[in-house]
């Protein structure tokens, strides 16, 4: 079975790796290198099977055979460039020099490729000005070159100059503003492509633009008016959804493809990696291979990715949870930056609070926050109690306050924990709005918060003002509240005849549940 090439999650644009070859298409001299020379063969395949060094190693043991040069020197130049040698690629443009080559335009093509693709555009330019003939993939190479560095003003002007343009021309414009983020003007190169030129490609690098810069919704609207698709752009859009974290909508679009290959799988595969949904990608890299596609370096890497993720947030999770934090942190700051997704971020700063640790907890949050993962409404909730154990009255409102920043909506727990936070400050009154005011019915835990708080601060008034606000509406909830709070202010007869009226009422109270683990059991016994 064929193997793809790897996407990268960034499209890299067939244009630039068959540069050389196309480049005899468009010239009109004398490029005829013979198909049966050994050496030509050698070095080509090698870089077909992407192993550059070893093609720049053959060029070596034979660069003395000078009258192989002029056919391999595009060839070792591409290697050059893959391989980001800039000091090695300037030996060979001395070498080109003395061999008097400078004036072909297919080594000089190559040469400003290399250059490009070594992030010294000075020298490519130089070497594209000297040039006595030039083509439109010179041109084309150039421009490529001033983008990948982001340097759009030039390559600006020199788009402006050209005379012929190809759909490569209007490309590497594209693909060049939407790299620095740019992609108003992109979508501006994208809608003045002439027909003829606005081909399959043209189309995908603009959905990838706007996937790449997090723009989904253009990206959707641009990929659903396609008149044809290929395979890159079902990936673009897949591993688009993923990095923003809509990982159903990511799901939908990978459906959606026709006819997968590789690179979709691996698409697939990565996003779930990244988004920390272990056992799915690890389900989806099997059933790819059930499909009959064999795994390459991107489908195993993120596989082993999920493990790492797996393995470690379970180990992380253990530790923290037994309170062996050190340990617990120990693996935390050994994993990559990649793998900590937010479970593992949630099981240190949970571990940090459960311990009493809770500056700690803090300060793993402002990390986070720092970080390319977004806090859930666990990590708030932990971060909550937290401040609410420590006393951290402003950095718990500032917390609460965050919730929206991220598009969460605050739950009665959170709640609960607002008004604990409040509640032990001695902020009574303000403990009350929140109570009254929250757009979720109030629970046991958190009326129980309110009186909890009135005791410690022997507030009577708030008290009897929460008792009658509880004794409104005796749910099994009042009940329960209202015979704690009389029996933890040692008022005895009252405690005893509300539990005699619990018992006449039948109210059930809540069942205590205990979780277990055995072996591959995980249950709640009560």
């Amino acid at each position: 079975m064929c193997r793809e090439t790897r996407l990268d999650l960034k499209i890299n644009i067939q244009t630039d790796s068959q540069l050389v070859e196309k480049t005899s298409v468009f010239c009109n001299r004398i490029y005829h290198p013979n198909p049966s020379s050994n050496l030509y063969s050698s070095i080509r395949d090698r870089i077909s099977d992407g192993a550059p060094k070893e093609a720049l190693l053959i060029y070596t043991q034979n660069r003395r055979n000078p009258l192989n040069l002029l056919s391999v020197l595009p060839l070792v130049f591409k290697a050059c460039a893959i391989l980001s040698l800039n000091n090695y690629g300037k030996s060979l443009h001395s070498e080109s020099i003395k061999a008097g080559l400078l004036s072909d335009v297919v080594v000089g093509t190559s040469m400003v490729n290399m250059y490009g693709k070594c992030c010294n555009v000075i020298d490519a330019r130089k070497v594209f000005d000297e040039m006595p003939v030039k083509n439109v993939v010179t041109w084309n190479a150039m421009i490529s070159g001033y983008m990948k560095n982001r340097e759009t003003q030039p390559a600006l002007q020199l788009f402006n100059k050209m005379s012929d343009r190809t759909s490569v021309s209007w490309i590497e414009m594209i693909t060049g503003y939407a790299r620095t983020g740019d992609t108003i003007m992109a979508r501006s190169f994208f809608d003045q492509v002439p027909f003829p030129l606005k081909n399959v490609m043209t189309w995908t690098v603009m959905v990838d633009a706007y996937a790449s810069n997090g723009d989904m919704k253009a990206a959707e609207d641009v990929f659903e008016a396609m008149p044809e698709r290929n395979f890159f752009v079902w990936s673009s859009m897949v591993s688009g959804y993923f990095k923003k974290g809509d990982v159903e909508s990511g799901e939908t679009i990978f459906n959606r493809i026709p006819f997968r290959n590789l690179v979709n799988w691996n698409s697939l595969i990565s996003g779930y990696s990244q988004n920390g949904l272990c056992e799915k990608a690890l389900e989806a890299f099997a059933k790819m291979e059930s499909d009959g596609f064999e795994p390459d370096e991107v489908s195993f890497t993120s596989a082993l990715s999920a493990c790492a993720q797996l393995g470690s947030l379970k180990t992380v999770d253990m530790y923290a949870k037994c309170g062996d934090l050190m340990n617990a942190r120990l693996i935390f700051e050994d994993m990559m930056e990649s793998e900590r997704n937010d479970s593992c971020w949630n099981a240190m700063i949970s571990g940090f609070t459960i311990h009493g640790h809770c500056r700690e907890a803090l300060e793993f949050f402002d990390r986070m926050e720092k970080s390319k993962v977004t806090p859930n409404e666990i990590t708030f909730l932990s971060v909550l109690s937290a401040c609410a154990h420590a006393g951290f009255v402003e950095e718990g409102l500032e917390t609460f306050g965050k919730m929206g920043k991220y598009g969460l909506v605050a739950n009665v727990k959170h709640y609960g924990c607002l008004v604990d936070i409040l509640g032990r400050a001695g902020r009574l009154k303000d403990a009350y709005r929140v109570v009254t005011e929250m757009p979720v019915r109030p629970n046991e835990s958190v009326w129980g918060a309110l009186l909890g708080a009135c005791r410690v601060h022997s507030d009577m008034e708030m008290a009897n003002r929460v008792v009658e606000k509880v004794n409104a509406e005796l749910t099994q909830c009042g009940y329960v509240v209202m015979s704690n709070m009389y029996a933890a202010s040692e008022r005895w007869e009252k405690a005893e005849s509300l539990r005699n009226l619990m018992f006449h009422e039948r109210v059930q109270k809540t069942v205590g549940l205990s979780s277990v683990h055995l072996n591959d059991y995980d249950g709640n016994w009560s």
